[in-house]
């Protein structure tokens, strides 16, 4: 059984998740490779299957990475499957999301034709600080924060669809709690910290985490967004934060998420079984 862990040509760091995926799968007698995404030398078909797991770049190459999806799942089994990923590039899933009744963190969507409007609206609102990133992006790579009179600025300068959302100072505080699913069944979560004085909890920013068990009612948000997802997912995380209307989901992550398997190695095990099972189908 040979299996891909897709990576990209210049990660931004190491994928610790390996650390702990590859001994699980050669335990099962999987051999494993690490290719890059974009690089046209792969032969995918000689895969049985094959992971997206730190296709760190796809957001800059998005066009071409729309290309690949599909001819790679021509080749081979591909999880998350194109129409999944398609389906999460753009965080305007959120409004299915919203729209399915499940709580998530407000947001204004801005298209860089009607920035004046979705400003307006944002003053409306009365947010004082608010957060602006593209719909497409990831890791907060292009996030920034701003104070609310220079919103319509901010907006027009990213010259692409983005949206807004208010500054939450509980994330600073207590941080984001993340959920990690297999074939839609819950593995293990944990909570994410930002580094003093920051906000934003990816470890590229200094951020930290720890396994943590949640409660019923968040846990039963972060499988309803799941379960939103138009084909269930062989692997997903919810990140979730609280606001003042409760606990919210602010990110549902299936295209190259941190499993964060280092809080809970034998999830591992679970990830590499899933795994053998879709190289069968």
């Amino acid at each position: 059984m040979r299996i891909a862990l897709i990576t990209c040509e210049r990660p931004i760091g190491r994928d610790d998740d390996l650390d702990f995926l590859v001994p699980a799968l050669k335990r099962r007698g999987a051999a494993i490779e690490t290719p890059a995404w974009s690089d046209p030398a792969v032969d995918w078909a000689s895969f049985d299957v094959a992971m997206l797991s730190s296709t760190w770049d796809y957001y800059e190459r998005l066009g071409e990475f729309r290309e690949w999806l599909p001819a790679v799942a021509a080749a081979t089994e591909l999880v998350n499957p194109p129409g999944l990923v398609e389906w999460n590039l753009d965080k305007r899933y959120l409004l299915e999301l919203e729209a399915a009744g499940i709580p998530t963190v407000p947001t204004v969507w801005a298209e860089p034709g009607a920035i004046a409007e979705a400003a307006a609206e944002i003053a409306e609102i009365g947010w004082e600080t608010v957060v602006i990133k593209p719909v497409i992006d990831l890791g907060a790579r292009n996030l920034v924060r701003v104070d609310a009179g220079r919103v319509e600025q901010m907006l027009a300068a990213f010259e692409v669809p983005t949206m807004a959302q208010p500054y939450l100072p509980s994330v600073a505080a207590e941080g984001e709690l993340s959920l990690v699913y297999a074939n839609g069944e819950l593995t293990h979560s944990l909570r994410k910290l930002p580094a003093r004085g920051d906000f934003r909890v990816q470890p590229m920013y200094g951020g930290t985490h720890a396994a943590e068990e949640l409660g019923a009612v968040i846990r039963e948000i972060a499988a309803e967004a799941v379960a939103v997802a138009p084909s269930v997912p062989l692997y997903s995380r919810v990140d979730v934060v609280g606001t003042d209307d409760g606990p919210a989901v602010i990110e549902l992550e299936l295209i190259e998420p941190r499993l964060f398997l280092d809080v809970a190695p034998r999830a591992a095990d679970t990830f590499a079984a899933a795994l053998l099972a879709a190289a069968g189908r």
